[in-house]
């Protein structure tokens, strides 16, 4: 039993997931989780990728191990294993998909029923996107669409949602929820990290990444830019005439 970890675990868990005991919690798994994550891995998936899933593993894992703790106790090699065979999951999904025959690329229509549940997080961002208007079924569908990977790089993010079918306003705020992007971390990333949903899905950025999302901001194309400005003079454009 790993003393340390126990202890974060529960002193995390204890204040709710206040700010200063989630960021202990979070600078041990950095440093013995995502620093020592094995370089194969790392090649496999890409280390930006590699390591952001391991965060979001390590997080969620932990977040459950505080409900619902081993008899035995748990321990950072504990905690590191999971990480570990979550990515080797990853990587092997990611190698049957390219040895898969051209003809069957396209799964069955049963398979397509039996996805797996997207997970604490990305449920409460399904849920924020259906409040917001857009059907669940498609909320759902879209962020499976947009996790299917790796790689996980905000452009690929972007590409699956578009071959989805979301519009281009949609896929950029669902890809800033689920990805982030340069000194913005994403909706998901911050959820992992331990911040209150409510501090999360408050934030007026993150509320216009939502509206994008559920396909009510057609202006919306990430950061403020001369691009953007541009492009949203188009629209008024377009609207005008």
């Amino acid at each position: 039993m790993d003393v340390e970890l126990e202890a974060l675990i529960t002193e995390a868990a204890r204040s709710d997931w206040a700010q200063e005991p989630s960021r202990r919690l979070a600078e041990g798994i950095e440093a013995h989780i995502v620093v020592p994550l094995s370089s194969r891995l790392k090649a496999a998936l890409g280390h930006d990728e590699a390591s952001q899933l391991a965060r979001v593993i390590a997080w969620e894992r932990c977040r459950e191990l505080a409900l619902n703790r081993p008899a035995a106790g748990v321990s950072w090699g504990y905690l590191a294993n999971l990480v570990r065979w979550r990515l080797m999951d990853a990587v092997r999904s990611d190698l049957l998909r390219r040895q898969r025959h051209p003809l069957t690329h396209e799964p069955p229509e049963l398979e397509v029923t039996h996805r797996s549940p997207l997970g604490p997080h990305l449920e409460r961002i399904a849920a924020e996107l259906e409040r917001e208007g857009l059907p669940a079924g498609i909320a759902r569908s879209l962020i499976q669409a947009a996790s299917d990977g790796p790689p996980f790089y905000r452009s690929t993010v972007i590409m699956r949602l578009r071959r989805a079918g979301a519009r281009g306003a949609q896929a950029e705020g669902l890809a800033w929820l689920l990805r982030g992007g340069p000194g913005r971390p994403s909706a998901l990333a911050r959820l992992a990290q331990g911040q209150a949903p409510e501090v999360v899905f408050g934030d007026p950025v993150v509320r216009r990444w939502i509206r994008a999302g559920a396909g009510r901001d057609l202006r919306f194309f990430g950061r403020r830019s001369l691009l953007a400005h541009r492009r949203a003079a188009r629209l008024d454009r377009v609207s005008a005439a």
